[in-house]
């Protein structure tokens, strides 16, 4: 037994050595530049597992810097559209009645580490493929928008005798409009009686990490495929995150359009909620995703030189 594990080592000892014979090496470790395409989605107060129905495009530029066969250095610069919508669930009889929806862009840069689980030689004739898990930081910035489109009729599920419109008359110029969400502090934000609650930050950190695969096309370009999640630590990505606060405050500090977005069940033909009653689920953060493809060309080191034997 002991004869035959020897013999199989000294095989597999002549293989590795004739394989690096014929691997062609490079001289320092080279600098990848590329670009990423593919899709991005998000989970929140408004899609709580990923709403599929969502999906919005990706892109970005990507540089890599291949450390060592098993460990890559990455930076990231992407920008991608998140949504959610409450009309996607139907069924939910508190999501028709709530009626609130979003649209956000999304811009990240990031830096990350590659662990290439199989290692990875850069060439076609070395370690040409591995999948690979990833993690790092990275700073994004959003901007959370919804459509508001104007509504005049009488409003006689909370007014039945039809003397309040379901909208103001001031409100019309907005018809048709995306307004953004942040200014009007649609949960009470920095108003008299909740002065504690400031206006979240549209630029954040995030935590970027998930698991990918890349493969060398040939000693110059190589192409992957990933999907990375991105732990964030706000609750507004969707502006949905707390309760509903009095009218009266709201529209007293920020105005009608402030008021008319706290509040959307009338639109729907739904009693409006009562100050306190929950709006979102403040004890669980929102995520964001990317699930890309990569193609990148080496752009620094790399150079060929002979083989070795």
């Amino acid at each position: 037994m002991r004869f035959v594990k020897t013999i199989m080592f000294l095989l597999v000892a002549i293989s590795l050595q004739h394989a690096s014979a014929q691997a062609k090496h490079f001289k320092g470790k080279p600098i990848e530049f590329g670009i990423t395409l593919g899709a991005s989605n998000y989970m929140g107060d408004l899609s709580k597992v990923v709403a599929w129905q969502e999906t919005k495009p990706m892109g970005g530029l990507i540089c890599r810097f291949n450390y060592s066969d098993f460990i890559t250095l990455r930076g990231t610069a992407a920008y991608g559209i998140i949504s959610g919508h409450d009309s996607n669930y139907s069924d939910d009889p508190f999501r028709a009645r709530r009626n609130l929806s979003f649209r956000s862009p999304v811009i990240e840069f990031s830096g990350t580490i590659e662990y290439n689980i199989l290692g990875f030689g850069e060439t076609q004739r070395g370690t040409p493929s591995s999948p690979y898990l990833f993690a790092g930081l990275g700073v994004f910035k959003y901007n959370p928008r919804a459509l508001f489109t104007y509504n005049s009729s009488p409003d006689l599920v909370n007014d039945p005798t039809g003397a309040t419109p379901v909208h103001h008359a001031d409100l019309a110029v907005f018809d048709g409009q995306w307004i953004e969400l942040q200014p009007l502090g649609t949960e009470g934000q920095e108003t008299t009686k909740f002065n504690d609650r400031k206006r979240y930050a549209l630029t954040q950190v995030c935590i970027p990490f998930g698991v990918g695969y890349k493969k060398q096309w040939d000693d110059f370009w190589a192409w992957g495929i990933e999907f990375g999640l991105r732990k964030t630590f706000t609750d507004y990505l969707d502006d949905v995150s707390r309760d509903y606060v009095d009218e009266q405050i709201v529209e007293g500090n920020n105005g009608r359009l402030a008021n008319a977005m706290r509040d959307r069940s009338a639109e729907k033909g739904y009693l409006k909620f009562d100050p306190g009653m929950s709006r979102g689920t403040s004890t669980a953060k929102d995520w964001y995703m990317f699930f890309n493809f990569t193609l990148t060309r080496k752009i620094v080191g790399g150079k060929q030189v002979c083989f070795s034997f």
